[in-house]
């Protein structure tokens, strides 16, 4: 049973760093869901920030080299972060430090169900505001673009319908994705966030509709 429960961690935690620079993340659309978190990231003008999930480094990278102070929390020593731990364990790391945003990517799904609003707590913890992706249990089919007119800033659309996944969670090394059952449908995970933060609001990445992003402040 307890392997069971930790399924999602030990798989996190015994990957190889170059597992984060295969083919599949050199896909297009991997490559444009990362630059646009990039942007949203950019957007809230983080003075300082924690990463839970370090993944290929791209985002502390690209934001560290920008001028705002970075740390990296990841369960994964491979990864190298600046604190090895679990989520549970990270405010004992920190101590009563805080950060002005915490980012946490497609990391949470790799839990159980009955840890969301735990994890949840933890984030809030951390700092005032969340910027946080999960992905959806379902497959998107459509187009994306970028428009550019001149004046006006370049603008990304999307137009994709949704069908819903036939994935045996179990098999794999996530336990839940958005909408796989009641209690982790989008509007389940708003409310979540709402009984630890004032304001939320939700989208999904353009370039890769599948995943959803949460912005709690």
């Amino acid at each position: 049973m307890e392997a069971q429960i930790n399924r999602g961690e030990a798989f996190e935690r015994s990957l190889a760093k170059s597992c984060y620079f295969n083919s599949s993340y050199f896909d297009s659309r991997q490559l444009m869901a990362q630059v646009m978190q990039i942007m949203h990231i950019h957007d809230l003008n983080p003075k300082s920030m924690i990463e839970i999930g370090v993944g290929n480094g791209l985002t502390s990278t690209f934001m560290r080299d920008s001028g705002i102070p970075v740390t990296t929390s990841d369960i994964n020593p491979n990864l190298d972060p600046d604190i090895c731990c679990p989520i549970a364990e990270i405010v004992e790391k920190v101590g009563e430090r805080t950060y002005d945003l915490v980012v946490c990517c497609e990391v949470l799904e790799h839990m159980p169900v009955d840890q969301i609003e735990d994890n949840i707590k933890t984030l809030r913890s951390l700092g005032n505001r969340l910027y946080l992706t999960l992905p959806s249990y379902a497959y998107a089919y459509g187009f994306s673009f970028l428009m550019k007119i001149p004046f006006v800033k370049a603008k990304d659309f999307f137009f994709h319908f949704f069908l819903p996944k036939k994935i045996n969670l179990s098999k794999t090394e996530h336990y839940w994705e958005v909408g796989s059952e009641a209690a982790t449908k989008r509007k389940s995970i708003i409310n979540v966030l709402k009984r630890h933060y004032t304001e939320v609001r939700s989208g999904r990445i353009s370039f890769q509709p599948s995943q959803i992003y949460f912005v709690a402040e």
